[in-house]
């Protein structure tokens, strides 16, 4: 009897491992990539792959993948080793694109031939362009109240008008030419009231872009200015890439980029804090909290961080 028990609490015990196992089974094995690579950081490549690439996004995998590769030099060069390893499926790491508001805000002003980088002088040149359309905005809605309201009216007295003659039960040729005429000039007046209101929408959709892109550079410039707060201009997340890791597993979240070289840029810091890496105080730094693009030079701050955690 005892046997038969220790039997069946053997298979139970199996049983609760192979059901953790199936259900937990991408924790359990990012859990063992990040404590193998805590124990002994840099002595084998940290894997990474693709994940979800969001619609928004115009960029093919086989982009990122280039991309990522060329970001992966600016830390094994000076490192002399393989620190990290691309794989189709299945990396310790897994780089996903998040399209939202911030990526959405540049690529509409993109679209409108607006450009931007993370400096005071692009601030100052958005927040000209914002002032501007606000006050054209406001004149523009307040003309197309004005509109819209004597449109109600007209329209209002029409339907008053046909009810009248409804209950009349006939009209003679005047008033039936008359209605038809008021008919049709309200028809014409309505398609001119919602063409006004598409290019005031036009106008708002830039406004809340250029809102939506100056409260990122606020917080992410720490500047001390208020948010722009009008409805549809999202508050300031600035961050542009994160590196996190939930339940084990490791992820690279990139939201925004506005050419590849800040995309590159911006995988090689995130891979950075993938390696264990901190931030640095040098604004020339790749480890810097703003990524700035450009070349991937590593500065001394870069170096010592790197020499922290490898050696």
């Amino acid at each position: 009897m005892r046997k038969l028990l220790s039997w069946l609490l053997l298979l139970a015990a199996l049983g609760a491992a192979w059901y953790q196992w199936r259900t937990q089974k991408d924790q359990l094995l990012g859990a063992a990539h990040l404590l193998r690579a805590r124990l002994f950081p840099c002595s084998s490549p940290i894997t990474y792959s693709i994940g979800a690439i969001a619609p928004g996004f115009t960029l093919p995998p086989e982009e990122l993948i280039a991309a990522l590769k060329e970001a992966e030099t600016a830390w094994e060069t000076p490192a002399r080793k393989d620190l990290f390893e691309f794989r189709q499926s299945s990396g310790a790491v897994s780089v996903v694109l998040v399209y939202d508001e911030r990526q959405a805000a540049l690529d509409k002003l993109a679209a409108l031939g607006i450009r931007t980088d993370q400096t005071l002088e692009s601030y100052k040149t958005l927040k000209a362009r914002y002032d501007e359309l606000y006050a054209r905005v406001d004149g523009e809605e307040a003309r197309l109240k004005g509109i819209t309201g004597r449109y109600k009216q007209r329209e209002a007295a029409y339907n008053a008008e046909v009810r009248r003659l409804n209950r009349q039960g006939s009209s003679g040729p005047a008033e039936t030419w008359r209605i038809k005429r008021t008919r049709e000039a309200l028809a014409m007046q309505f398609g001119g009231i919602n063409k006004i209101k598409q290019a005031v929408n036009a106008d708002v959709d830039t406004l809340n872009a250029l809102g939506t892109t100056l409260n990122q550079l606020i917080v992410q410039l720490h500047l001390n200015v208020t948010q722009y707060n009008r409805a549809g201009s999202a508050m300031g997340r600035y961050e542009e890439g994160l590196y996190k890791i939930t339940n084990g597993v490791q992820t690279i979240e990139i939201y925004k980029y506005t050419d590849h070289a800040q995309l590159v840029s911006l995988l090689a810091h995130e891979l950075g804090h993938a390696l264990g890496l901190d931030h640095v105080t040098d604004p020339d730094s790749l480890m810097y909290p703003i990524n700035k693009g450009g070349v991937l030079k590593l500065t001394p701050k870069d170096l010592g961080e790197l020499d922290r955690v490898c050696s």
